[in-house]
């Protein structure tokens, strides 16, 4: 129940306007139930009895108080549907805040399913539990007032419909302990459909190249068969206590007519009573087995939400730094990092690596794949924690610079190139709110000003999901801009133009070097190495050599990697 006190704290506005509306459904029930017995004794045995039947009085009565439980039905279903959608709007707000906070790398070794499960399936299970609550709530309230007013008409038989309440609790206790299993193999069975489908829809080039589409739908098939057969199991299981609890009420229902009969028989009791008392149970049934549904349900819900606490426990990066004294002027930045190492000892991504790059210099850094480049540029945008050594800018350790502050003068475009929904501008400006001139400005250094023209609607064309309407040239384009709006002292591109055509790279480049930036580029193309002022050579994790394109030919390892390189440009 440590859920449902957690919701309870979390949305108590909405949730008690919906527990309310639920009370007052249960007491019209309840009076509902007891008003028919008197609308029998004011028409039926009036009439009998010859004297004239209230009719007109005992119709108000009944139509009062079923306009007071709709009231309350109204209420309590609009408000529980408000506090469910404010719990899950809280829930995806806090995994997306938690995703953005936590370190990079535990992002990246999640598979991509399962955070879009967390996002969506998993926040819609979790606070299904949400919607019966006040509901579960009013029953309760609802079962109280009828064992009373049971107990007010007649002992015996409400100890009679007494018989069921701990057959359902124990029903529901047992139950929800045996569906809890079904609901965590579900669900994951559903996380492990949402990373196969994300898969294909990214691969499905790849998949039509290569021919394997049969191959492709049978692996796809095979993990959605998976996750069918967890929800029939679960499926099953569900039916299984429903129909128990469905079953139940009318077992008793038997009973208590049966007794009740018996008792009237006797002169123990009086038809209008018995009819107050089955109405009266047939009202207590009801919350019965309402219970009994919220208890079953309440697995699948838990499990959701533990689901998402592995993601809410996350700790937070111990790179974001809000605040700190470390500031960099409005310049060309230098930097620097000093015997380096990223990574696990066994398996480093750069070992005592020694860099220094000069301001407002164009440094090109090369290597083998897996060499440790990319890193090399993440260590210096403090997107890795340095095992050991330290990086600067413009001699100012960058574990002393603010998040923001650090962001604004250092950017980062990478050859993903991730874009976001909306149009080329807003993807070039992403809500930093700079003015439309200097975001322009920046697609024109960026080599993407021709999508003012070949675009339908130019810059304020919407490029869709993930830039998905733009080439993969363009979509690196606008994300150079991106780096490049603002005037940042560094930028560092990592392979961000690989996907752009080399004649037009090269004229990027020679804008970059008119730029009052530092360029810091990793690159695989020959004609990029030799037009950076420097270029350093990346081996096995450490920076085997620094000068210029010229000067790095007498060395046989650089001197490898440019033929390779040359020689793969020339079988494109």
């Amino acid at each position: 129940m440590r859920l449902v006190a957690t919701y309870a704290r979390e949305q108590r506005r909405p949730l008690v306007l919906a527990v309310t509306g639920s009370v007052v459904y249960a007491a019209g029930s309840v009076a509902g139930a007891l008003a028919l017995g008197t609308a029998v004794e004011w028409t039926i045995d009036r009439f009998f009895a010859g004297d004239d039947p209230r009719t007109l009085l005992a119709a108000t009565l009944l139509v009062g108080i079923m306009i007071v439980r709709s009231a309350g039905v109204i209420a309590r279903r609009f408000y529980a549907g408000m506090t469910a959608a404010g719990a899950r709007a809280d829930l995806q707000h806090r995994i997306a805040d938690r995703l953005v906070a936590i370190p990079l790398e535990r992002v990246q070794a999640r598979p991509r399913g399962e955070l879009l499960a967390h996002l969506d399936a998993d926040t819609e299970a979790a606070v299904d539990v949400i919607h019966p609550m006040p509901f579960t709530v009013g029953v309760v309230t609802m079962l109280v007032f009828s064992i009373v007013s049971l107990a007010a008409i007649d002992i015996p038989l409400m100890l009679a419909t007494l018989i069921l309440l701990p057959i359902v609790l124990g029903l529901s206790i047992f139950n929800a302990r045996v569906i809890q299993a079904s609901t965590e193999r579900e669900r994951a069975a559903n996380a492990d459909v949402t990373t196969a489908a994300t898969e294909l829809i990214e691969g499905t080039q790849v998949v039509k190249t290569l021919g394997l589409e049969d191959h492709e739908t049978a692996r796809f098939t095979g993990i959605v068969d998976r996750h069918r057969r967890a929800r029939i199991h679960y499926a099953t299981i569900q039916l299984t206590i429903d129909s128990a609890f469905s079953l139940l009420p009318q077992l008793a229902m038997i009973l208590i007519i049966a007794v009740g009969t018996l008792r009237v028989d006797s002169g123990a009791l009086d038809p209008p009573a018995l009819v107050q008392a089955v109405a009266l149970f047939s009202v207590m049934a009801f919350p019965m087995q309402v219970i009994g549904f919220f208890l079953v349900d309440l697995p699948r819900s838990v499990v959701g939400r533990d689901r998402i606490e592995t993601i809410l426990a996350e700790p937070d990066d111990p790179l974001r730094i809000p605040e700190g004294p470390g500031t960099l002027p409005s310049t060309a930045l230098g930097g620097e990092l000093r015997g380096v190492a990223v990574g696990d000892p066994a398996r480093p991504l750069l070992r005592h690596a020694d860099l220094r790059i000069e301001p407002g210099e164009t440094l090109a850094v090369v290597g083998a794949t897996g060499s440790g480049k990319s890193t090399l540029l993440e260590a210096l945008a403090r997107l890795r924690p340095l095992r050991e050594g330290g990086a600067s800018l413009d001699g100012i350790a960058v574990d002393t610079i603010a998040d923001d502050h650090l962001r604004r003068h250092v950017t980062f475009a990478t050859q993903q190139a991730a874009l976001f929904g909306g149009t080329v501008r807003e993807s070039v400006d992403f809500g930093r709110g700079f003015p439309t001139e200097e975001v322009d400005l920046a697609l024109e250094r960026a080599g993407a000003g021709d999508l003012a023209d070949v675009l339908p609607d130019g810059y304020e064309t919407v490029i869709g999901e993930r830039g998905v309407t733009l080439s993969g040239g363009q979509r690196q384009r606008v994300a150079l801009a991106r780096a490049l709006v603002g005037d940042p002292g560094m930028v560092l591109l990592d392979d961000a133009t690989a996907a752009v055509d080399p004649a037009l790279e090269e004229q990027i480049l020679a804008t970059l070097a008119e730029l009052p930036t530092t360029v810091v580029m990793v690159t695989h193309r020959v004609a990029a190495m030799a037009a950076a002022d420097r270029v350093a050579f990346v081996e096995d994790g450490a920076v085997r050599a620094i000068g210029t394109h010229a000067e790095l030919q007498g060395e046989p390892g650089y001197a490898r990697l440019v033929a390779a390189y040359e020689f793969e440009a020339l079988d494109a």
